[in-house]
């Protein structure tokens, strides 16, 4: 007898763009100014993936002569060890694109924007007769800087640009489904089955996906309004804008019930809407010969559910890794709330006497865990922060340079599973055995370890709940670039030495390790800290140098 083993692989890929454009742009009467462009994008994907494996003790048809590519692998016949696998997995994806734009601009005053963008995938991702998205936008300029009342009545230096930007445009996606979501493929040979009064066991298929017919693009529809302005010789630049986006057919991933023996599937499940404000403002000047440069922004989001389709009351989500029998809590999708808010119990403090966990019902009534029930679970918070803010600082004197930068986000909510009593390997209990009740300490926020060690209701609440918000400054860097009197003896011509100090410092009231990293985040929901290694921080010194 002869042992016998062998495997092979092979895998081609290869990706193809062709892109096609044409462009026109004319001037009309010194004052008019006409551009048109038109396009089409194609792209095609294919692959083709081959593997083999054999295992076997003798046999006398193994791998006879060494024949091309094994020849289908020669089966291993053995009575001790039978093995044979053969396959391939080839794929192709193509897309289609045609677009245009048509721009006019008025003496420098007045602009109009048109386009028309077609996209279409293959039907891989959808059937025939939804496969076209098709996105149209305008958007309109007034640059009331140059009108004659403005430039007539206000200094340049005081105002040296003034401009009025709005658009309206709808763009699509897909590129959260997978091959074919409107059929039902078949897992072939996917286990063993009985059928009737036999009791042997066969091989049997079942279908892996649940099929929707109904699929097609989500959709969203955005509606912007800017004001652009500089002063004072361009000094002070500041920047204001309102957007208001809807966005429709949304797809998600939804758990269909359990008879259907599918885990989840893809639906165009509703409608939400995003809307916020965008401030910018600078301001660069010097001192003599220090140059400076500061600036920063803030923006504000107001995320909502405002439409679910059919008979859905409720779709849930992630549970962010948390234990799942133990452990109620997950992200909702729900009209009438943020997308993927955290649905738990709302923990409303310690019984002083007891040391118990107290929670707020359905009906505002303080009552015990044992009193709850899943109508009681409520919108406890959402991880979409509220606004999100930045700042940079840049200084110049001579040859030295120095700039920070930070970024910063608030409103936003973490759910917290690494300071749990009831699970292995995530019971980092420093802030609750700080806060937790005895009889030295009745005035705590968190109840007894050992009221609560095993209530999946208390961890399952608000009690788990923190704020996210954050400021980190992301870098602070120092530099120094030499005269150019001395570069040019070393044949450069220009050479700069710096170092920079990259997520040394953040402020936040978290007890968790990083607010930043703390969020897990899907198409099921963010927002769950289990234990996510925090920024790294590094220290760099460098030079830069350019011939």
């Amino acid at each position: 007898a002869t042992d016998y083993s062998i495997s092979a692989s092979a895998n081609n890929n290869h990706y193809y763009q062709w892109e096609n454009f044409a462009n026109f742009n004319k001037t009309l009467f010194e004052k008019h100014n006409i551009g048109a462009m038109i396009g089409m994008s194609y792209t095609e994907y294919r692959s083709d993936n081959v593997s083999a494996s054999a295992t076997g003790t003798g046999g006398n048809k193994i791998l006879s002569g060494d024949a091309n590519n094994f020849k289908y692998l020669d089966y291993v016949n053995s009575a001790e060890t039978t093995t044979k696998s053969i396959g391939n997995l080839p794929g192709l994806s193509t897309s289609l694109s045609y677009f245009g734009r048509f721009l006019y601009t008025y003496d420098n005053r007045y602009s109009l924007q048109f386009n028309y963008r077609a996209d279409a995938f293959d039907t891989s991702k959808l059937p025939s007769d939804k496969r076209w998205g098709k996105f149209p936008s305008v958007a309109v300029g007034w640059n009331i800087g140059n009108e004659k009342f403005i430039t007539n009545n206000i200094s340049s230096d005081l105002l040296s640009f003034l401009k009025f930007r709005a658009s309206w445009g709808r763009n699509g996606n897909v590129s959260v489904l997978s091959n074919y979501p409107y059929i039902s493929p078949i897992s072939y040979n996917a286990s063993w089955y009985q059928y009737g009064d036999d009791p042997a066991q066969h091989y049997g298929s079942y279908p892996s996906g649940l099929a929707n017919p109904n699929l097609k693009w989500e959709t969203s529809e955005q509606l912007d309004f800017g004001l652009d302005m500089r002063f004072f010789n361009d000094r002070l630049a500041l920047s204001l804008d309102y957007f208001n986006k809807d966005t429709k057919d949304l797809l998600i991933s939804t758990n269909p019930v359990p008879e259907v023996y599918v885990n989840t599937t893809i639906v165009n499940a509703g409608e939400i809407n995003n809307r916020g404000f965008e401030f910018e403002a600078s301001w660069k000047d010097h001192i003599g010969d220090l140059k400076y440069n500061i600036s920063g922004n803030f923006s504000t989001l107001r995320n909502r559910v405002t439409y679910l389709y059919d008979d859905i009351t409720r779709i849930t989500g992630n549970k962010g890794g948390v234990d799942g029998t133990n452990n109620m809590v997950c992200s909702a999708f729900e009209e009438g709330h943020s997308i993927w808010y955290f649905r738990a119990y709302d923990y409303a403090g310690v019984n002083k006497e007891t040391g118990a966990a107290q929670f707020r019902n359905h009906e505002g009534k303080i009552v015990s865990s044992s009193e709850l029930s899943d109508q009681d679970m409520t919108d406890i918070g959402s991880a979409i922060p509220r606004f999100t803010y930045g700042l940079t600082i840049n200084l110049e004197y001579k040859g030295l340079d120095f700039s920070v930068f930070g970024t910063g986000v608030g409103g936003n909510k973490i759910f917290n599973i690494l300071y749990r009593a009831d699970t292995p390997m995530r019971n980092s209990l420093k802030y609750y055995m700080d806060n937790a009740w005895s009889e030295t300490n009745k005035n705590a926020s968190m109840p007894a370890v050992a009221n609560v060690a095993q209530d999946r209701y208390f961890w399952s609440s608000s009690a788990s709940m923190f704020k996210g918000d954050y400021f980190k400054i992301k870098q602070i860097q120092l530099g120094y670039t030499l005269p150019k009197t001395l570069t040019k003896r070393i044949a450069l011509k220009e050479l700069r030495f710096f170092v920079s100090l990259d997520d040394f410092f953040t402020f936040s009231s978290y007890p968790g390790m990083d607010p930043e990293t703390a969020t897990t985040s899907n198409n099921g929901g963010g927002g769950y800290d289990i234990g996510t290694y925090p920024t790294m921080k590094k220290c760099t010194f460098g030079a830069s140098f350019a011939f």
